[in-house]
This record gives C-alpha cells, sequence and structure tokens, in this order.
C-alpha cells in the first residue's frame, strides 16, 4: 500500500429475504454509508472487515465475500454478506454512527449517501427466492 493511498472495507449487508441492506446513519454529518473502515497496517483486509463490524455493530458476519472494489475518496474493498432477516445489530456508538435497514426504494430515494455505495449496493442486491 502506498503512503499516500487509504484502503477501506465496506460491506452491503443484506436480509436473507433480499428485501432490505444494512447502512450506517452518521447524525453528526446526517450521511449514510456502509459498514467498515480503514486497515490498519500490515492487517489483512478480511481481518480488517471483522474488526470493523464489532467495533460498529458489535456483530460477526462468518460469510462475507469480497466482491469488487471501487473508489469514493479512498480505495474501498466491497464485501457483500446475507444475514437472517432478524439478524440483530447493537450500535457501539448510537451518538456516532448507527445502522439503519433500507429497502430498494427507501435506498433510490435517500439523498445524502454516495452514488459509488449505492451503485455497489445495487449492483449485489441479490434476487427475491420465490
Amino acid at each position: 500500500m502506498h503512503a499516500n493511498h487509504e484502503v477501506s472495507t465496506k460491506i452491503a449487508l443484506y436480509s436473507e429475504d433480499a428485501s432490505r441492506v444494512l447502512v450506517m446513519h452518521y447524525p453528526k454529518s446526517n450521511l449514510y454509508g456502509l459498514p467498515g473502515g480503514h486497515i490498519e497496517a500490515g492487517e489483512e483486509a478480511d481481518v480488517a472487515m471483522a474488526r470493523e463490524l464489532m467495533e460498529e455493530l458489535a456483530i460477526t458476519v462468518p460469510h462475507a465475500t469480497r466482491s469488487e472494489f471501487f473508489y469514493t475518496n479512498r480505495l474501498i474493498l466491497g464485501y457483500i454478506a446475507v444475514v437472517p432477516t432478524d439478524f440483530d445489530i447493537s450500535p457501539t456508538q448510537p451518538e456516532k454512527e448507527y445502522g439503519v435497514w433500507l429497502t430498494q426504494d427507501e435506498l433510490t430515494a435517500l439523498t445524502n449517501i454516495s452514488e459509488e455505495y449505492r451503485r455497489f449496493i445495487f449492483a449485489h442486491w441479490p434476487s427475491r427466492e420465490s
């Protein structure tokens, strides 16, 4: 990793019925994003993803898959996972950040999320099972 380039991990967590995705809300800035964060020096990306999920939401997601990379203001290694519809999330610092479940229509209507995050989420949204 070049010293001038920050690399982060982000994950789109979809409900198993494919009806919702979990995004993070940051109340101070009123922005939305994806769970995840910066990879520490010498840290493996998968380890960073697991650490960030524990730090932000106190959760473990055993079947997260790295799917692609994209750019926002930094290089993002994008992960996806499907979790039970009743998956319990417990934000560790709700005054700073917390998870919100959104439908496709709610995500489409959201104006304060990066277009790259929105594109990533929709590109990997699982099909609903009949």
